[in-house]
């Protein structure tokens, strides 16, 4: 399927460069997360056959060589929500980011429809998972970071039909 991009200033229907550069570091970082999170459901399934204690001793364990003992508790939790919801977070997250490699390909392509699947999916990518996760582990420069690449491509909104 070609290419169809509106015209820019000079007349040109060339793929902008941001189109080109964001979505070449959309593609690998899609790619190999896809990889990651197919891993992950896998792996998540034999966790969920564990019992729940003794996967939390398992990482207590090995977070306890790296961490303070003031921050394990931290650990704990996390232990918790891995072993009840890996398996669901893996999945959104690979859902996710299918949809946002279906909506690159789409800008990549030309389409607007493309940006709208992407946003919608950072977006929801951004908030679904906490439906299981701590809304503590948030944090900022992931967001940021989202926002910030989401409305990089929208700068590009004009191009796409």
């Amino acid at each position: 399927m070609a290419s169809e991009f509106l015209p820019d200033d000079t007349g040109s229907t060339k793929r902008p460069d941001v189109i080109s550069v964001l979505g070449l570091l959309t593609f690998i970082n899609t790619g190999i997360f896809i990889l990651v999170y197919l891993f992950g459901v896998f792996g998540m399934l034999a966790v969920q056959e564990m019992p729940a204690d003794e996967f939390g001793q398992l990482m207590h364990d090995a977070a306890g060589k790296y961490m303070p003992e003031e921050q394990m508790f931290m650990v704990d939790e996390i232990a918790r929500v891995i072993h009840a919801s890996g398996f669901a977070l893996m999945i959104i997250y690979l859902l996710r980011t299918i949809a946002r490699l279906i909506g690159a390909i789409g800008m990549w392509r030309g389409k607007k429809n493309g940006f709208y699947l992407y946003a919608g999916a950072q977006l929801i990518g951004l908030f679904a998972p906490h439906i299981f996760l701590p809304w503590s582990l948030l944090g900022v420069f992931g967001p940021l970071m989202t926002v910030a690449i989401t409305a990089t491509y929208g700068s590009q909104l004009k191009r796409l039909s």
